[in-house]
């Protein structure tokens, strides 16, 4: 049900969205989500940001970005430096109140690292079995992990190395690089539960934060493997005090005497030091962990207890938030919980221990009675707490600044990317000297080469099957970036010259495949409208104008091709799982190139009354027309009629799509230029697809091997450049009919070897 204030966002949130003039706004639409975003950030708010960056050049929409990909996840806010908390402060303050309830953006954070004013700490080991305290520092005058250079990462990295291989007495102890660690190091790290890995949780990912991994990441502990410092995983650096049993004051010690350390060792090696600020406390990536970043927790067994109806209650109530041991996404199956403090700011370190403590031996102390099978409502805690006690005077953070906030340091490590593992097509062509020549130049859009090769550094690939490794973020970047596009267009099979198309069906040939090995086709094209970024860059507003464009285009079309448009958030779950539409955007490749920012907004389907032809708005292209069904000749006649259609109502909107004489048409994917038609269909051919030499099967036939939509195996076109639709076409028929006779052959025990060698030679 929708209240009347509701009613009342939501209208004038719409109004934002399309304004007036029929223009659309970057606006973004968080209907049905759940993090402080959502609650915090209105159209005047965003109205106020959304053209100001840090002077980093890190954005309002950068920020944002995570929890606009993901509704539900707590905060949805990242910094990417340190300005971001201060220039975006009309959103951040907001998110900031909500997450530390009760910290007002009037606060000031105060500081206590004196372990000697803790009462008790040594907690009971028949019930706790581990106990650790750790925090986050960030160095003032880089990015944040989700705004980072590779040169600022590495800067990152040699500025703590320096430090902590200058640590002495129990806190000396060696490094080890994600990057170059041997397997038997790797699996001590494991053994140890030292490791961390590179993130899947989809709001790292989304934010930017696993770019480039595992470059410039490693972990350093301390000969006793109780002090641990991971390097440029969430943070620039997380520091960790851990040890076996009860007894956290020991660990808490331990975490105070290695900060202290490290920062001096900083400041007087190279005159750094931790962003630091008098409101929030110490800054990092993650909202949630400002203040004094710190999540002090044990390991308890409290199986009863976890029973017991009111125990999320008794958590609250004691500011304490559970996990189970595996991490901040787990849960318990036997009754044992990581158990840390709720708040990061507006305590300091010594009351947030404190809390731990006094929760954790009342948890214990409950654990025993209902081990007993007594009462425990006489010892439930009020909102007050385990163990109420006096606010900690602490005090002020009043370290003397050795820079400005804004102060921003400039790299002495290369930002060349280490490509040395990669089997991708960027790593063949990319040299040093190449991506120094080109790292500097900017499109109008503001598209650089960094943006462009991003999905390539990301996405090793593997031997055999090399991806491309580079998108192209607009129109400008095929020839600003011509001198690394040309070389890998050409490298991935494309044969740029003189672009040429043929829709002529009659020019087919026999389009006959063996109905027992072959089953469906599709038929698609990619267009992209000039004048719009493509979609590794394009922005919310101009991705609504496409959506806009698209659908008017396709709702022009007549005949059997007559159907209706459906946004894709409106669409039912069964017109979503139909054959001919497209499903969300998993590909890491395309991940990685930011393909799938926003979804679903503004992506959405055109289909026909018989289901049977589609336009997709907003999937990887700007529109990909789409025709499927039994009959290869058939669908080809529907496509060509579709495609020739939409072209046309294009155009005859005012509107031209990108297309060259030299390239053809092109998008975001550097090997679908020309025609970029893809031609598919559905096979059993399990001997095939199993065979060892499937790979160099494939590429001799010019023809590339998908899982489908249904989890069966799906046959296409490889080239799309340099040759017509009918080409291209009757290369997958010619290819996919050699393919069943190689099937057969193998299926009754016959040798396949010529065919084989005929295929992989290309002499078909």
């Amino acid at each position: 049900m929708i209240t009347g204030v509701a009613l009342i966002i939501q209208t004038v949130r719409s109004y934002y969205r399309k304004m007036s003039s029929g223009s659309f706004d970057r606006y973004p639409d968080m209907e049905g989500h759940t993090h402080f975003v959502s609650k915090n950030l209105t159209p005047e708010i965003y109205n106020k940001l959304k053209d100001l960056k840090t002077k980093s050049g890190y954005t309002i929409d950068k920020c944002i970005q995570g929890g606009i990909d993901n509704p539900n996840f707590s905060v949805g806010a990242t910094g990417g430096d340190e300005e971001t908390y201060t220039l975006f402060g009309d959103l951040m303050y907001g998110i900031i109140e909500g997450r530390h309830v009760g910290f007002k953006r009037t606060d000031i954070h105060k500081s206590d690292m004196d372990s000697s004013k803790l009462i008790g700490g040594d907690l009971d080991p028949n019930y706790v079995l581990s106990s650790r305290v750790r925090t986050g520092r960030s160095i003032r005058g880089y990015s944040l992990s989700p705004f980072i250079t590779r040169a600022e990462r590495r800067d990152v990295q040699d500025i703590l190395l320096k430090a902590l291989s200058n640590l002495e007495g129990p806190l000396k102890g060696k490094f080890y690089s994600l990057e170059t660690m041997t397997p038997q190091d790797q699996q001590q790290l494991i053994d140890d539960h030292f490791l961390f890995e590179k993130p899947t949780d989809t709001f790292m990912t989304d934010t930017g934060m696993a770019r480039d991994w595992p470059d410039a990441r490693g972990i350093y502990h301390n000969d006793d493997k109780n002090f641990l410092v991971w390097i440029n995983e969430e943070d620039h650096s997380r520091i960790i005090s851990m040890q076996k049993g009860g007894n956290i004051k020991q660990v808490f010690e331990r975490f105070c005497a290695g900060i202290n350390q490290v920062e001096k060792l900083m400041a007087e090696q190279g005159g750094n030091e931790f962003m630091f600020n008098e409101h929030i406390g110490y800054v990092l990536t993650c909202p949630s962990n400002l203040g004094t970043g710190l999540r002090g927790g044990v390991h308890v067994k409290i199986p009863k207890l976890s029973e017991h109806p009111k125990f999320d209650e008794i958590l609250k109530n004691c500011r304490l938030q559970k996990r189970g041991t595996g991490g901040e996404t787990t849960t318990s199956t036997d009754g044992t919980f990581d158990i840390s403090n709720w708040d990061r700011v507006g305590k300091t370190e010594v009351e947030l221990v404190q809390l731990v403590i006094d929760g954790v031996e009342l948890l214990i102390k409950m654990e025993k009675r209902l081990e007993k099978g007594e009462s425990i409502d006489d010892i439930l805690p009020g909102p007050d707490g385990a163990c109420p006690r006096p606010k900690a005077p602490g005090k002020a953070l009043d370290i003397k600044a050795i820079h400005d906030y804004k102060w921003r340091a400039t790299p002495k490590a290369s930002n060349f990317p280490k490509l040395h593992k990669h089997h991708n097509l960027l790593a063949k062509v990319l040299t040093e000297k190449l991506y120094n020549d080109l790292k500097g130049k900017e499109t109008k859009s503001g598209v650089t080469l960094d943006d462009c090769i991003q999905t390539g550094v990301d996405n090793l690939g593997e031997a055999g099957a090399e991806p491309v490794g580079v998108s192209a973020g607009d129109e400008e970047c095929f020839s600003m970036l011509s001198a690394l596009f040309d070389p890998v267009i050409a490298a991935a099979g494309g044969k740029a010259g003189s672009h040429v198309s043929s829709l002529d069906g009659s020019k087919l040939g026999s389009t006959d495949l063996d109905k027992d090995l072959v089953g469906d086709c599709q038929i698609s094209a990619g267009r992209n409208i000039r004048g719009f970024r493509l979609s590794p860059s394009i922005d919310r507003a101009e991705r609504r104008n496409v959506e806009k464009i698209v659908s008017d285009a396709a709702a022009s079309l007549d005949g059997s091709l007559k159907g209706k448009y459906q946004s894709l958030k409106n669409m039912s779950d069964a017109d979503k799982n139909r054959p001919i539409m497209f499903q969300k955007v998993s590909c890491p490749h395309l991940l990685s190139a930011g393909v799938r920012r926003d979804w679903p907004d503004a992506r959405g389907a055109f289909t026909n009354d018989g289901s049977d032809f589609a336009v997709w708005a907003n999937e990887v292209d700007h529109a990909r027309v789409v025709a499927r069904g039994q009959s290869l000749s058939a669908v080809f006649a529907k496509f060509s009629e579709g495609l020739t259609k939409f072209d046309a109502a294009v155009k005859k909107a005012g509107k031209e799509l990108m297309c060259t004489d030299r390239l053809g048409n092109l998008g975001p994917r550097l090997d679908c230029l020309g025609t970029s038609l893809q031609a598919s269909v559905s096979v059993k051919m399990p001997k095939v697809c199993s065979h060892d030499k499937v790979k160099e099967i494939l590429a001799g036939l010019q023809l590339r091997k998908e899982v489908g939509k249904d989890g069966g195996e799906v046959i296409s076109n490889k080239c799309t450049l340099g040759s017509t639709e009918v080409d291209q076409v009757k290369c997958l028929v010619s290819g996919v009919q050699h393919l069943c006779k190689i099937e057969k052959a193998l299926a009754s025990g016959k040798g396949a070897d010529d065919l084989i060698s005929q295929a992989v030679s290309g002499k078909v």
